[in-house]
């Protein structure tokens, strides 16, 4: 790479950032996951990523890692540097008294606490600041952590397997395994970088799941069972393996056996109020979840427009007469369908994985 980076080279600078800034995914919430590059003369210096939250960021790792004084150096960073004190001292003093000229940064961090005061800081010290390389791409690796630091609810994405024809499991209610060993090993990959794993009851009693991620190297989600109606096991084995932490959310009031930890919401006529629910989360620091079923589930999270990203999981079977993936959502007309934004497809064995974002009237 020549001494004087052209807009090309920081795009390719950032995508290394962006590589190392997922190592962190998984491990740094409620914080983001953030990668950080040093570039001086021509040559890549140093390289930092946040590991977990309470420690150093990726800022101060990169410069603690520099093979030589950074003075005069540019940082390439993922997310702006912040200015405030948390649990640890601002990037961007750190940056500046270590005598940085030049910082590239992907996007602005949209936390109150920082919404642009890094980037204010050191252009104050005569920092200069390039902001927006690979802007788009910061915004979908950074939808989570936003949505989260933005309202107080967690990232929601749906997820599910199902056949050609739309079904997640037979008639009987089998449905071991629709997908490949690849698709699985991905779905416990999205385990992996969501603070949480919710499924509904039906799931608990009829699959007896772990719900973790013993597939992919990585800490185990938070489980969530819905509870809306009837009764769970308590030897089941989310609730005896001790892999992580399983709460039961069910209606206010309602009494369940002892050794389960609740969270109660308010009833909506038929269905728990999730919006409550998610509020209520955010306060426990869940900044993703991850809603893996089943049918009932997702159609809840559906119908009350809660969802802001959907995963599909298509293999190739045909079942014929199964259970739907989907319920009913009140949909007369094909214009009043739910339609994906941002649409993308990904192929894991002989499985096509489609992936988008919904758009809510």
């Amino acid at each position: 790479m020549p001494k004087s980076e052209s807009n090309s080279e920081y795009e390719k600078l950032m995508q290394s950032a962006f590589r190392l800034a997922s190592k962190g995914l998984g491990y740094t919430s409620p914080n983001p996951a953030v990668g950080v590059i040093i570039v001086k003369e021509g040559r890549i210096i140093a390289r930092g990523y946040h590991k977990r939250p309470g420690d150093f960021h990726a800022e101060i790792n990169a410069l603690n890692n520099a093979k030589e004084d950074v003075t005069g150096a540019t940082l390439i960073t993922t997310l702006e540097p912040c200015a405030h004190h948390g649990k640890t001292p601002p990037c961007a003093d750190a940056i500046i008294s270590a005598g940085v000229k030049k910082v590239v940064s992907a996007t602005v961090d949209k936390n109150p606490l920082v919404n642009g005061k890094g980037y204010e800081k050191l252009k104050s010290a005569g920092i200069e600041v390039i902001e927006g390389v690979l802007a788009d791409y910061a915004e979908a690796f950074y939808a989570s952590y936003f949505k989260y630091i933005t309202t107080g609810m967690p990232y929601v994405t749906i997820k599910f397997a199902q056949s050609i024809d739309g079904r997640l499991a037979t008639k009987s209610g089998d449905s071991e395994w629709i997908s490949s060993q690849e698709s699985l090993k991905y779905s416990h990959y999205l385990r992996k970088i969501n603070d949480a794993i919710l499924v509904g009851a039906n799931t608990v009693r009829k699959d007896n799941p772990q719900l973790t991620t013993r597939l992919v190297k990585g800490e185990n989600p938070v489980r969530i069972i819905l509870l809306s109606r009837g009764r769970l096991n308590p030897k089941a084995r989310i609730f005896s393996d001790a892999a992580a932490q399983t709460f039961v959310v069910t209606s206010s009031g309602r009494k369940l056996d002892k050794g389960f930890s609740i969270i109660p919401v308010a009833k909506n006529r038929s269905s728990l109020d999730l919006k409550q629910l998610l509020k209520k989360l955010g306060k426990m620091e869940i900044t993703s979840m991850l809603v893996e079923g089943g049918a009932e589930t997702i159609t809840s999270f559906l119908n009350q427009k809660l969802v802001d990203r959907i995963e599909v999981c298509v293999a190739p079977i045909v079942i014929g007469d199964g259970i739907n993936a989907i319920g009913n959502l009140g949909i007369g007309k094909i214009n009043k369908a739910i339609k994906l934004k941002k649409v993308s497809y990904s192929k894991f064995g002989p499985d096509i994985i489609i992936k988008g974002t919904p758009v809510w009237n």
